[in-house]
Order: structure tokens, then sequence, then C-alpha cells
């Protein structure tokens, strides 16, 4: 799952702080599979956090947590809109990562965008996606890519792109002739204009 949070400033550090603890907890659960934390680096409010867990039951379990209580108190005051948590189902493509304890280098490029999608596009989308992400794993420039549909809400898509460098994902995008048509796809596809959906990250580490 991925949860997107938009901070108020000045309740910024506080709950940066209380998210990291979530961090260095959630690390040593039983069900846990693997968390990390972001900031959007064109939003200085706007913080993700990204978990994984093997089944519901360890959500049940991580929420009961102290440091997760901790952080929902702390969001009560230092949010501006209320969290929102995005639920993956199954991934469009089987799922390649790169290993839990490689962390995001600041000279690298992680993008997580979050894709509204109009009803009868969808579909078009998703086989678009079934051919752009090996297309993206083959580059020697990609670190990790993939397309995730979202459980309850059934016209959104998040893609999660790793590149080693903004430079190379972005002469990727304009001359790779599937990526192209995939840019094409999108343009058509979706309910607002591609730039609004994407949130260029900065992994913050404990």
């Amino acid at each position: 799952m991925v949860g997107r949070f938009q901070m108020q400033e000045e309740g910024r550090a506080k709950f940066k702080a209380a998210m990291l603890d979530v961090v260095k907890g959630t690390v040593n659960e039983p069900g846990a599979l693997g968390i990390r934390m972001f900031e959007d680096v064109n939003n200085p409010g706007l913080v993700f956090g990204q978990e994984r867990f093997k089944d519901f039951s360890a959500v049940e379990y991580h929420r009961k947590q102290p440091y997760e209580l901790a952080l929902i108190e702390v969001a009560g005051t230092a949010l501006s809109a209320a969290p929102v948590a995005f639920v993956f189902g199954p991934a469009v493509v089987e799922e390649v990562r790169a290993a839990d304890e490689r962390k995001v280098d600041p000279s690298e490029l992680y993008v997580v965008a979050i894709f509204d999608i109009k009803p009868d596009q969808f579909d078009r989308v998703i086989e678009q996606y079934k051919k752009q992400i090996p297309n993206v794993r083959e580059h020697e420039g990609s670190i990790s890519f993939n397309a995730f549909t979202v459980l309850d809400t059934p016209n959104q898509l998040v893609v999660i792109e790793w590149w080693k460098s903004a430079e190379v994902a972005r002469a990727f995008s304009t001359t790779d002739p599937l990526s192209i048509e995939t840019g094409k796809v999108l343009t058509e596809s979706l309910e607002r204009p591609i730039p609004e959906y994407l949130h260029e990250l900065r992994e913050v580490n404990p």
C-alpha cells in the first residue's frame, strides 16, 4: 500500500518525526515485508509512506502498535487533509523488486503516479502497461518499474518508477517508441493532464 499525507506547515517536523518512528518500529514486526518514507521533491508539505505486509492480519497487528497509534494522534493536528491509503491489488506484470535494503540514492529518480482513468479507457491502459513494463525493465537505466490496480477504486492505477537518473528516464520517455505511445494513451485516457499525477520523491531514512 501507499499512504499519502498532506501536512500543515506548522506540523511538518512533528509529523515527519512520528512517521520515522513508524518506519523504525515496523521493520521489526513479524508480518512486515518493508516500509519506506518519501518526501515530494516539488511539494515539501506532502509525504508518502510505502508499506508491504504478508497479509491483512499483519496490517491489523501493525495498526495496534504504539508508534502507529502515536502517528494517528499527531495526524489529527498536523495534517491539512485526511490521509489517503491506496491498497494495491495485483501487479499488472509479475513483480520484480530491488532488494529491500536498497535505498533510493539522491542522484536517482523515484516517481509515484496515482492515475485516475476514464472508466471506458481502463482496460486499454492496462494492456498498454503490460507491454510497457517489460520494455522499461529491459533498459539498463531502470532499477524498478511496475503498475498496480487499487482495491476498492476500480479506475485508479498506481505506477512506480525507479531510475538511475532523471536524465536517463526523460531521454527514454521522449525517444523510445513504446514510451511515446504509452504517453499518448495516457493523454487520451486520464481524467486530468499527466503531470498533475506525477510525484517525484526523495527517500527519508531514520
